[in-house]
């Protein structure tokens, strides 16, 4: 089996690009040829077996006759038989894909990485020119005629969560579903047992420092919180990413004891030493750092604002699920696993078993499965 990945970057370590590395690692063990379709690659993770081919020019306007040759030349010389497509949720991607794959017994994948209108009330904010009604109208038509573009444009399309699935079924209940499957992020999970001695009272945070999507302004909100009971002076936030926001969100923190930025950095040994996770986006599509707190036994505790977080959060059991935007539910929640180490260590230990689902080894399985369906 000859496998090509479609995506915009191997080296931005975003959730595509982390979830595609997992993936095309997991497939050359497995015995496939693995290819690499991309704009930008520069990744020492990656196996030396894949091979990589280059595409050219703006990300938005991909299918050009350039780059098409590009990538039929790739199917062709390397017979593949899968293309699993990254991006399907641009247009451009979609088209460039099929275009390429044109008489060839090549199969498309795509892979929705967002739920459908993940969004849309940002963007009726944003688009501040034009009535909210208005607005939201036309995020909900792009987005949908995206998706059904993706669909239609492919032998499958991967979602991410059951509850993406059935959002989709109850925007388009008149759309045939048949050519949909769903198949959960990956995670690499080691044997090695969490060391429960060397985690230090540590609240982390890490992603994109964005306040349009990431909301850190209420993290510096509840940090206020729990510093005004002046009852953990033995505990610190650390702050792991950047991002356009950065200078903002320090000028904001300037004024407050034991808040650590720690830039862009690998986030691993960050979720091994630190006891909680917080998360208070607005938005997400199946964030990879809250099944990587799981993984390293690093409690989360979540804002309900995406349709995923059931899949990786059951709430009181191995994390906690916060109403959106109630800062005080969430310090309170913080406070209770502060204060108790023995139920810190109950949930990282539901964690570490709740997680296993997510495990390559299983969810290559599911893959396996579905290219052996469409080879036959």
């Amino acid at each position: 089996m000859n496998i090509l990945f479609l995506l915009r970057s191997v080296s931005s370590r975003s959730g595509i690009d982390i979830v595609t590395r997992i993936l095309a690692n997991e497939f050359v063990s497995m015995g496939y040829n693995v290819n690499l379709c991309c704009l930008d690659f520069s990744d020492s993770s990656i196996s030396s077996k894949i091979k990589y081919f280059k595409i050219f020019g703006n990300w938005r306007k991909i299918d050009t006759s350039q780059n098409v040759n590009i990538l039929k030349s790739a199917i062709q010389k390397e017979n593949i038989n899968i293309i699993i497509n990254q991006e399907c949720q641009n247009i451009p991607w979609a088209n460039l894909a099929k275009k390429a794959a044109e008489n060839s017994n090549a199969k498309i994948i795509s892979c929705l990485h967002f739920p459908i209108l993940m969004t849309i009330d940002y963007f009726a904010e944003k688009a501040r020119k034009f009535p909210v009604f208005f607005a939201k109208f036309f995020k909900k038509y792009r987005d949908l005629r995206n998706v059904n573009s993706a669909y239609d444009n492919s032998d499958v399309l991967v979602l991410l969560s059951e509850k993406f699935l059935e959002h989709y079924k109850d925007l388009q209940p008149k759309r045939n579903s048949k050519k949909i499957r769903v198949i959960t992020n990956p995670l690499n999970l080691s044997a090695k047992e969490i060391d429960f001695e060397k985690k230090q009272k540590t609240i982390l945070f890490v992603g994109r420092i964005s306040e349009y999507q990431k909301r850190l302004s209420l993290i510096i909100e509840i940090w206020k919180i729990i510093l005004s009971t002046k009852k953990y002076d033995d505990w610190n936030l650390k702050i792991v990413g950047d991002g356009e926001d950065m200078e903002t969100i320090k000028e904001k923190t300037k004024n407050l004891d034991r808040i650590y930025f720690e830039g862009k950095q690998k986030s691993e040994s960050y979720f091994e030493v630190s006891s909680i996770f917080i998360m208070t986006s607005a938005f997400e599509g199946f964030p990879m750092t809250l099944a990587e707190s799981l993984k390293r036994g690093c409690v989360p505790i979540a804002m309900n604002t995406f349709l995923s977080l059931s899949d990786v959060i059951e709430n009181e059991k191995n994390g906690f699920v916060i109403p959106d935007g109630d800062i005080n539910a969430m310090a309170k929640k913080i406070q209770i696993l502060m204060t108790d180490e023995s139920l810190r260590k109950e949930m990282a230990l539901n964690g570490l078993e709740s997680v296993k689902k997510f495990d390559i080894k299983i969810i290559a399985q599911k893959w396996e499965s579905l290219f052996n369906e469409l080879s036959k």
